[in-house]
């Protein structure tokens, strides 16, 4: 459950800022579609500086590199937290994005280090459960601080709360002997792992296309209210918590190619279904399911982490999220005046191209 925490801070940290977007808008005076900036620059930076972490993370000891990680995405919170330029605003970001990025592969790197390979899915699923707890708390508990305080406060709430997770790495992360490096360190990853990186880009591209436009539609065309808003995102994260504890305990059991398969064809069929224009309980029952079939990452993770270096693997792996995320998002902006059914049938073609790359995994 320490792995738990751990993930929760760092995923709290990137969700709570959406519902605070309006709120530093008018803070600094800035358009949304500027300010909306701070989360794309966030993504970026981690996608970016991922894989610089990967070079060091099976070199040098698992729980510095996690402190020194720790210590610069705190130093990104507190600079954020004390409302500077909006310039450094947007610097504070990726900072924290440049330290979380060190962080999360270096803790799944450590998993995998003191995990057996029979049981390192659930044991991820559940560090990964911190992300996706994350998903449904942010919203509400951006909404509230930003109601009750001011935004700056909740990201003082992040550094204590990140305050704990340097402790933790601290007191209970245990030494873990480093891996044998007879080669100079290197930047890319082992050639098995292009087509894993390839299909989570795509799928990752299909979940981020869906989410970033999915709140926008269902207010200007289901006629959400914010708190409607509120308990339906929340829903959302709640049923995408459940389908990666799902996602870990059976692929321990059925076996991780297999259940990434059969997300994916799930997966398909739910955004087929979601362009018939469904309203009410339906809507909701298959954009819950949706949520819930699409929470494989970290079945993606641990098959990562079975080859090559584990430092080096899982940190190109979360830049190919982020990159995913980031990308459609940008390439559905084109086709988002088409209505939902176009973001839809988008997601559809990312989510078949990560099946037929599925075909090429290899346990």
């Amino acid at each position: 459950m320490w792995y738990f925490g751990q993930t929760f801070v760092i995923g709290l940290d990137l969700y709570i800022v959406s519902p605070l977007l309006p709120a530093i808008s008018r803070h600094y005076g800035q358009p949304a579609s500027r300010v909306s900036f701070l989360i794309t620059a966030f993504a970026l930076t981690y996608a970016a500086f991922s894989p610089i972490w990967g070079v060091f993370a099976d070199r040098y000891p698992r729980r510095l590199l996690g402190l020194l990680s720790l210590s610069l995405f705190q130093a990104g919170d507190v600079i954020t937290a004390l409302q500077p330029a909006f310039a450094w605003l947007v610097f504070s970001r990726s900072l924290a994005a440049a330290g979380a990025a060190g962080f999360t592969p270096t803790l799944y790197a450590y998993i995998a280090d003191t995990t057996p390979l029979e049981t390192r899915g659930g044991t991820m699923s559940v560090a990964s459960a911190g992300f996706s707890t994350a998903t449904f708390l942010g919203i509400p508990i951006g909404l509230m601080i930003a109601n009750i305080w001011s935004w700056p406060a909740a990201f003082w709430l992040v550094f204590v709360l990140s305050l704990f997770s340097w402790m933790v790495s601290w007191r209970v992360w245990k030494p873990t002997p480093l891996p044998q490096a007879s080669h100079p360190p290197r930047i890319c990853p082992a050639p098995e792992l292009a087509w894993n990186y390839g299909l989570t880009v795509l799928a990752f591209a299909s979940f981020g296309s869906v989410y970033t436009y999915l709140p926008l539609d269902l207010i200007r065309h289901h006629h959400f209210a914010t708190t409607q808003l509120t308990w339906f995102m929340t829903a959302f994260g709640l049923f995408g918590l459940l389908g990666t504890l799902a996602a870990g305990y059976l692929s321990d059991r059925a076996g991780r190619v297999t259940v990434i398969r059969f997300g994916l064809m799930a997966e398909v069929l739910l955004l087929l279904g979601l362009r018939q224009h469904w309203r009410g309980s339906l809507l909701w029952v298959n954009l819950l399911l949706f949520s819930m079939v699409t929470s494989y990452t970290p079945v993606l993770k641990a098959l990562a982490s079975s080859k090559g270096a584990k430092g080096l693997a899982l940190s190109w792996n979360n830049a190919a999220m982020y990159f995913g995320l980031s990308a459609g998002s940008w390439a559905m902006a084109a086709v988002w005046t088409r209505g939902m059914s176009a973001i839809y049938l988008g997601a559809t073609v990312f989510t078949t191209g990560a099946f037929v790359l599925s075909l090429r995994l290899r346990t």
